[in-house]
């Protein structure tokens, strides 16, 4: 019985391969440097998902390639999104992006995790995959966050997505 849960976890599933571009901006709550608390900042993101696969507590994980940028020049690696949903636990879907340059204070270079994570109220995000549609990314509102940490101390940049705009292609096919 193992032997077959096991055989059917490693089977391929159907994935979802989107292509979105969105844009958002950040009303900073979390200010460093020339970026103070009630700073306003415009950001984008552009990525294609690659594979998915479920991880425990309801999450999926999206393997994506592309970027993420804020203020014209502080931009990183976009790599995965994670999908929360039917959990008891607010539902999210969060993107998250590495090796961020173009962002230091006081010697201390801000290089990621830099993310944008939307929060839903629990049972308002059914789905495993990611949003497609604009109206399912605003349907994700009970908190909406942007945090760019510096990885060698406890300091970050953060804020409040407080607009984001999606236009996103999908299409479904079989999973390498």
């Amino acid at each position: 019985m193992l032997r077959a849960a096991i055989l059917l976890i490693l089977l391929p599933a159907k994935a979802i391969a989107l292509t979105c571009s969105l844009t958002f901006s950040v009303h900073v709550t979390h200010g460093i440097g020339t970026y103070p608390p009630g700073t306003d900042l415009q950001g984008a993101a552009q990525f294609e998902t690659l594979r998915s696969f479920r991880q425990e507590g309801g999450a999926t994980a999206h393997l994506a390639t592309g970027t993420m940028s804020l203020d014209g020049h502080i931009t990183g690696r976009l790599w995965t999104l994670i999908t929360t949903s039917r959990t008891v636990a607010a539902d999210l879907v969060g993107l998250y992006a590495l090796d961020v340059e173009g962002l230091s204070f006081v010697g201390q270079e801000f290089r990621g995790p830099m993310a944008i994570t939307l929060y839903g109220d629990p049972g308002s995000w059914p789905y495993a995959r990611p949003p497609i549609s604009q109206e399912e990314w605003d349907s994700l509102t009970l908190r909406r966050v942007f945090q760019l940490h510096a990885p060698d101390s406890n300091d970050m940049l953060g804020g409040d997505v407080t607009a984001l705009t999606a236009s996103c292609i999908d299409s479904p096919e079989e999973q390498p």
